[in-house]
């Protein structure tokens, strides 16, 4: 009960200050995700503030990319929305007619046909689009804070030494959280844009309006666990079906399942295995749960911020290391050693003394 009330005090703390914790948790997993690049520049004589200059510009680069893309969407989205008002309007009629055919009574169908306004959809969207110009001035904390976090991290493998030195299980969580969430972040990211290039392609073919702006938001929404590729799919799915047709909507549905499924449940485990290590269950729950407490902001951290639950609190500590197994993917349990028990000190035989063959055989343990 302690335990449970103390979770339930964090998870309001962490709700109040979400506008501060979850740009800053960003910045820091991208800060590590190209601290490579700043250490192959040291590597190769770069001046130390040079290098981190360049990390400074890949954060910048990769930030404008995703909000640019999100803004880009939203306006087109805006703008093409009161011309498909019309298409609409003879679509439901055409439902109607066809449900009233096969003597199904549509009187309260019309009379809430009656009450949607297709402006107050616009409206909406607007709104949604002024939530993303003010997610640009979030970037603006979110840049000023990568600048500091940039310059600092320079000084970081000097710091962890000192933490292994005191506390080795520790250190050693910081390192796993940090090598995990750069591959996730990679591999997300190459394996986003390859299946938003496809999709376009197969958008293009297909004859769907605003291709690469459905690609730009699959691409967004790659980094969403479980219901990313679904919000990725109903935009153009919904314009192919105002535009041409049932039909043109199926064939958008059809190809972002064999898209989705081909790349990133057959291709990708094959190069990068799991980048996350949760299995899918855990994905979603943590996507709930980092969505109620970090707003927006935590649906895109929802896999990096369980990572860093994940190895500070389970992979390395000894008493919760069970529970592991429960919330572990099934190819990431595989690549887990298990751990070899440590064999008994024997007793040094007396002088004279025979020893047992169990004992003969069995060599004593180091240390």
């Amino acid at each position: 009960m302690v335990v449970a009330a103390g979770f339930v005090v964090l998870c309001a703390g962490l709700r109040e200050v979400s506008n501060m914790i979850g740009p800053a948790f960003l910045v820091i997993t991208l800060v590590i995700t190209f601290q490579p690049v700043r250490n192959f520049l040291i590597k190769r004589r770069v001046p130390g503030w040079i290098a981190s200059v360049v990390v400074l510009l890949l954060i910048f680069l990769m930030m404008l990319m995703i909000l640019g893309a999100v803004a880009l969407s939203v306006t087109q989205l805006v703008q093409e929305l009161p011309r498909y008002a019309a298409a609409f309007q003879n679509m439901y009629d055409y439902g109607l007619d066809t449900a009233k055919k096969l003597g199904i009574n549509t009187s309260d169908w019309r009379n809430l046909l009656s009450k949607i306004d297709v402006g107050r959809v616009t409206d909406a969207a607007q709104r949604l689009l002024s939530g993303v110009s003010s997610g640009f001035s979030l970037g603006g904390l979110i840049a000023l804070t990568a600048i500091f976090f940039t310059f600092d991290a320079a000084s970081a493998s000097k710091r962890l030494r000192r933490v292994r030195r005191m506390r080795p299980n520790v250190a050693a969580a910081f390192a796993d959280f940090a090598g995990r969430v750069r591959q996730y972040w990679i591999v997300t990211t190459v394996f986003g844009l390859i299946v938003a290039s496809v999709d376009v392609v197969a958008l293009y073919i297909i004859g769907v309006p605003l291709a690469v702006t459905w690609g730009i938001l699959a691409f967004v929404t790659n980094y969403i666990p479980n219901i990313g590729f679904i919000i990725g799919l109903i935009p153009p799915a919904l314009i192919a079906l105002l535009e041409k047709g049932p039909w043109h909507a199926l064939a958008v549905v059809i190809a972002y399942v064999v898209i989705n499924f081909v790349i990133q449940t057959l291709i990708q485990p094959r190069f990068v295995g799991d980048a996350a290590g949760i299995n899918a269950s855990v994905a979603f729950v943590s996507l709930i749960f980092w969505s109620s407490i970090l707003g927006v902001l935590g649906a895109l951290l929802a896999v990096p911020a369980t990572l860093f639950v994940k190895c500070i609190l389970v992979d390395h500590s000894e008493r919760a290391s069970w529970f592991g197994f429960l919330i572990n993917s099934a190819s990431f349990q595989s690549k887990k050693q298990p751990q070899r028990p440590r064999r008994p000190r024997h007793r040094p035989t007396e002088v004279g003394e025979q020893a047992t063959d169990a004992e003969a055989a069995t060599p004593a343990a180091p240390g």
